[in-house]
């Protein structure tokens, strides 16, 4: 905690609290803004959950740094052989729709099905297809749903702009997650570090400076506020809202 002498002659303290974090983008749309950050991270894998070979432990951070401890080395892809998690789940559904072929009840060969789909490769992966579809998305499909999604209303937070911490963004993937459905999904810090990274989210310290009587009165100040907390709900269990 740094002293500082003001004017009057009087010291204040500065107070260093969470760090807030800036979106750094011109874009006008999370859309526009996400083809962008896509097209400069093509060596990233951000919906993947990194091995343990991925992970190399790195020095204690400050608080104005991501708040893992660990960073995650992307693997660097085969750029002859595309990743078969290029597939959207939409994709899947189209292709299972068509191999089913649900109108006559027969099911169309593979050899037909690959005329329309080509990423289609064998009627096993047609059939796990089929079982993803079922259960809303493939785990990669429903963390890339997870992150676009919170990427999504931190970009809105910052067109307002918002302060932005680190809980916030895990309540927007929390919540988010109630309606994808990812089992075990927790919003780690390791996925919240990572999506910082991939979307190039960086910290600001925030440094606030306070008078000796700030410290003080602080106490008071609180006890104070929870005090009117209890009246007001006190007076909303006797009387209800219409009544206040």
């Amino acid at each position: 905690m740094d002293v500082k002498i003001n004017r009057a002659g009087s010291s204040s303290l500065a107070l260093e609290e969470d760090p807030q974090y800036e979106l750094q983008t011109d874009m006008q749309t999370f859309d526009e803004f996400e083809k962008l950050v896509a097209a400069s991270n093509q060596l990233a894998e951000p919906d993947e959950n990194p091995s343990q070979e991925d992970k190399v432990v790195e020095p204690l951070s400050s608080g104005t740094e991501p708040s893992s401890n660990e960073f995650y080395v992307p693997r660097i892809p085969n750029p002859k052989q595309p990743p078969s998690n290029a597939v959207t789940l939409d994709y899947k559904k189209r292709s299972v729709d068509f191999w089913r072929n649900v109108a006559t009840k027969k099911r169309h060969s593979l050899s037909c099905v690959q005329t329309k789909s080509k990423k289609v490769t064998s009627i096993r992966q047609l059939r796990e297809w089929e079982r993803h579809v079922a259960e809303g998305g493939s785990r990669y499909d429903k963390l890339k749903a997870l992150r676009l999604e919170t990427g999504k209303q931190f970009f809105l937070a910052k067109q307002k702009p918002h302060i932005v911490k680190d809980m916030d963004i895990r309540r927007w993937a929390v919540t988010a997650n109630r309606t994808i459905g990812l089992v075990g999904f927790t919003a780690s810090p390791d996925w919240v570090g990572k999506l910082k990274r991939y979307y190039g989210i960086v910290d600001r310290k925030i440094t606030k400076f306070v008078t000796h009587k700030y410290i003080q009165e602080a106490p008071q100040v609180k006890k104070t506020a929870e005090e009117c907390v209890a009246l007001v709900r006190s007076r909303i269990s006797d009387y209800g809202l219409d009544c206040m």
